[in-house]
């Protein structure tokens, strides 16, 4: 017996080629990892030397995932080099056994990467195939993190997905498609704040909820156990079939909720509507410009009942926002109007003069996305000088899709809750907004007017679901961190800390036809590039109101004071949207600068 045979039948030597196996795979994912690290500093030369070396090591041993990660950064490499058919060559090498074994988080990157060669080699149609598995991809692992701020932060880091899903649509002249794929971007993380707990969701809702947490949690544990298994052992087929069987149960939920609470729903599933249902909820005169922000473009849509159509206007998203930041600074500051008129004109010209030419009717519908949640768009300035204000009735919307959900309420019921200026203390007293919440209550004779002591959060709570509609004249705080926790600030007492918190809104039912919150800066929330933006009105909307008037910034309490009383008195004989726009237009006139007026706006179905 030679040395060499006799170590290897000792425990030592049985136990080396285990050892030696194990160096070589760490060795493969050391190379692997400094490959994406080299590639990531534009060192394409290192990160090819890299990659080399780690596939000596994985074809060594035979490491099924370390090779994927092998083939999805050369991948990237090629496409670094500007070489799509290299790059579409080792994708295609390596999908087979990303598929064959269920490896999720590597087939969305190679179903992206496959995308994004196809587009390098001019083939829309086939990237659009390869984006819309990856996006499908994207949301089944969504559905299964159990924490809204991962959520949220795994949507976000995926958004290029959707952006590039829309662009390939528009290169196809597939414009429907381009505008569902935006819509199924827009806004994902705010409502997985809806879906994530059962202190969200009013009523009957409660127990979809509860009942979606237990089947996400299932499915979660079962896609860890397959992902930690080796990939050819018993362990990993047990593993995979409880995947399987887990993501049976959690589809068939998901059926019985689109049957029994469609906008449920809407709150667990991406299922945005179509553009021709978009087209038909729009009244006649009713234009709806929705908008995508993408890092060298702008997409437009311009939807009416019986007409659609897409733009792209080239502009890189770095100048939008320091034009949008430097527009909002002007206003606050209150800057020369000569000064602001030419700012409000360059937006113009950015965002509404491409799309004037196909806009028909006289009331706009405007969805914001990305940086443009911020923007005053009530006052853009045409080349004819006039505020766009002055010409049409404005609204927004979340998304389009909202629209679905938006049910008119019986406008009978005009009997309003009116609170103004809640103690909260000296610090926070708001002069103007008892004389507003009386204004209210002289309109409307029947309206309850609560100010001071009696504006307190235990009887907004108590009378809220009987009225008509709702006016807080108070101050709101936001809370970016954790916008559940932003609340409207009203008088403590009767067990209740004067918090009025947006987690405790979802909780209400109210049959309100209006909300107004004329507070200070109740219309901005956490902006994101995935559109997270999380506000007091989203709140309103879900617990049943279909129409919310908010500001973007600390308004001037006497001119709040001018708009909300022409705002209720036109109110009575007309729609909420053209009520405000009116209001804005007069108070315009007293106050011509638009700090004043175009801070605010309404979030909803306004006529």
């Amino acid at each position: 017996m030679t040395l060499a045979e006799h170590f290897l039948g000792t425990a030592p030597g049985r136990a080396a080629p285990a050892a030696i196996d194990n160096g070589r795979r760490q060795a493969a994912q050391g190379l692997t990892l400094l490959a994406k690290a080299e590639l990531g500093l534009d060192d394409k030369d290192a990160a090819d030397a890299a990659l080399k070396r780690a596939a000596q090591y994985s074809r060594l041993v035979g490491l099924v995932e370390v090779d994927l990660e092998i083939r999805t950064t050369a991948g990237q490499l090629a496409l670094a080099r500007n070489d799509p058919s290299a790059a579409l060559a080792e994708i295609q090498r390596a999908l087979p056994e990303a598929e064959r074994i269920g490896r999720t988080g590597n087939l969305v990157q190679l179903y992206q990467l496959q995308a994004r060669s196809f587009a390098g080699l001019r083939r829309p149609a086939d990237a659009l195939t390869s984006i819309r598995r990856s996006m499908d991809l994207v949301e089944e692992i969504r559905s299964t993190l159990q924490e809204s701020s991962l959520r949220s932060g795994y949507i976000e880091d995926k958004q290029g997905i959707y952006q590039f899903a829309v662009r390939m649509a528009l290169r196809t002249q597939n414009a429907a498609d381009a505008f569902a794929f935006a819509e199924r971007a827009r806004a994902r993380a705010f409502l997985d704040l809806l879906g994530n707990s059962t202190t969200l969701s009013k009523g009957r809702t409660r127990a979809l909820v509860q009942e979606e947490v237990q089947l996400r949690a299932r499915l979660a544990e079962a896609q860890a156990l397959a992902s930690d298994s080796e990939s050819e052992t018993g362990e990993a087929r047990q593993a995979k079939e409880a995947v399987e069987a887990a993501d049976r149960d959690y589809r068939a939920f998901l059926e019985r909720v689109r049957k029994e609470n469609v906008e449920q729903a809407s709150l667990m599933t991406v299922e945005p509507v179509t553009l021709t249902e978009i087209q038909g909820l729009l009244p006649e005169g009713t234009t709806l410009v929705e908008y995508l922000v993408g890092n060298a473009d702008v997409v437009i849509w311009i939807i009416e009942r019986h007409r659609a159509k897409a733009l792209t206007v080239r502009g890189a998203r770095a100048d939008l926002v320091a034009s949008v930041r430097t527009l909002r600074a002007a206003i606050a500051d209150q800057a020369p109007l000569a000064e602001i008129e030419r700012q409000a004109a360059k937006l113009y010209d950015g965002l509404l003069a491409p799309a004037r030419a196909e806009i028909q009717g006289t009331r706009l519908l405007i969805v914001p996305h990305d940086v443009l949640h911020y923007l005053p768009f009530a006052a853009l300035r045409s080349p004819a000088g006039r505020w766009l204000i002055e010409d049409y009735a404005l609204a927004t919307l979340p998304s389009a899709s909202v629209l679905k959900f938006l049910a008119a309420k019986d406008a009978s019921n005009a009997h309003p809750l009116a609170l103004g200026n809640p103690d909260v203390g000296p610090a926070l007293n708001l002069r103007y907004a008892e004389r507003e919440a009386r204004v209210v209550g002289e309109t409307y004779p029947g309206a309850t007017v609560l100010v001071r002591d009696a504006a307190s959060e235990a009887r907004v709570k108590a009378l809220a679901g009987s009225a008509g509609m709702l006016h807080f004249a108070t101050h709101a705080e936001l809370n970016e961190s954790e916008p559940m926790s932003s609340a409207l600030l009203l008088t403590p007492g009767d067990g209740e800390d004067g918090r009025l918190e947006v987690r405790e809104l979802f909780g209400l039912d109210l049959h309100a036809r209006l909300v107004v919150l004329s507070a200070c800066e109740t219309g901005l929330g956490k902006l994101s590039r995935g559109d997270d933006l999380v506000g007091l009105q989203r709140a309103f909307l879900y617990a049943g109101t279909p129409a919310v008037v908010t500001t973007l910034w600390k308004v001037d309490d006497r001119a709040s004071f001018v708009l909300m009383r022409e705002f209720y008195v036109r109110l009575k004989t007309t729609a909420p949207g053209e009520a405000l726009s009116l209001a804005q237009r007069e108070t315009l006139r007293q106050f011509p600068h638009p700090f004043a007026w175009a801070g605010y706006g309404l979030t909803g179905a306004p006529w």
